[in-house]
């Protein structure tokens, strides 16, 4: 027992560092100048804040916007695909589980969370050109409420399904309406696991660089697409591009951190049987 425990303490040691390492290497890097970055001398040096008021307050730079166009993207994305999912995912959840309909539903959503992100980037790009809406808020955030429904429809018809029916019979019986059931019975019933594919949404929308850098130029790009920008055509800007990458896992982090209670609950809703 002792050589397994030894044994997961290391894994989960190692696991734990492969993660971090990398992170408070970018952070070191976001306080240092070039010439330190490039010659390896993180730990050593002079230690500045200039990689982030450059990022920040120079002309040349466009992050705030950008900062800002990625709030919109998440905000847009968790008000649209969080109602429609709770609405779709309590219809499928109630249907009978030998339906065809259901079936060919699930099967659907399944399909387009494995197809491919290249595979429909392009047509996307030669649609919104052709209707005008390339480079708008509009345009990318229709493509991740169309990417993120399909996991949030699926995540919270699986958290409804294990609502027992007795309790929503109870409801209706006690003359309750469609939206005041989903309302008061169901949605605090499933919020643990409503909040857990919430976030799911949140960190996709988030970390995208595909889809913005195919349908979005520098005015409607998200803050991945401004990271990627630092690696300029001849040299990387590596100490403006540490810092704008910090700025990009934090919110993450920070989010995270703040709801894991609730993706914990919401991950192992319905694990045990009483």
């Amino acid at each position: 027992m002792k050589v397994l425990k030894l044994l997961q303490y290391t894994i989960a040691a190692a696991t734990i560092a492969i993660i971090l390492i990398p992170i408070i290497w970018i952070l070191l890097n976001s306080f240092k100048f070039f010439k330190d970055i490039v010659s390896m001398n993180v730990f050593s040096g002079e230690w500045t804040c200039d990689n982030y008021h450059l990022i920040f307050f120079s002309r040349d730079e466009n992050i705030n916007v950008q900062i800002w166009n990625s709030i919109v993207y998440v905000a847009m994305t968790l008000l649209i695909t969080m109602p429609m999912a709770i609405f779709a995912g309590y219809g499928l959840a109630r249907l009978p589980r030998a339906s065809m309909f259901k079936w060919g539903i699930l099967n659907f959503l399944v399909f387009s969370r494995v197809l491919p992100a290249m595979s429909i980037a392009l047509p996307y790009l030669v649609l919104y050109r052709s209707l005008g809406i390339y480079n708008t808020a509009i345009g990318l955030g229709f493509v991740y409420v169309l990417k993120t429904l399909p996991l949030a429809i699926f995540m919270i018809m699986t958290f409804i399904e294990e609502v027992p029916m007795e309790i929503e019979e109870a409801a209706l019986i006690d003359g309750a309406s469609l939206s005041s059931l989903l309302g008061k019975v169901i949605i605090p019933l499933i919020s643990p696991g409503a909040v857990a594919t919430a976030i799911f949404v949140f960190i996709y929308t988030w970390n995208d660089y595909l889809f913005a850098v195919f349908l979005a130029g520098k005015e409607a790009a998200n803050l991945q697409v401004a990271v990627a920008g630092f690696n300029a055509e001849y040299f990387i800007r590596w100490g403006e591009m540490s810092a704008a990458t910090m700025l990009s896992i934090v919110p993450v982090i920070v989010f995270t951190i703040l709801t894991q209670k609730y993706l914990i609950r919401g991950l192992t809703l319905g694990a045990l049987k009483q």
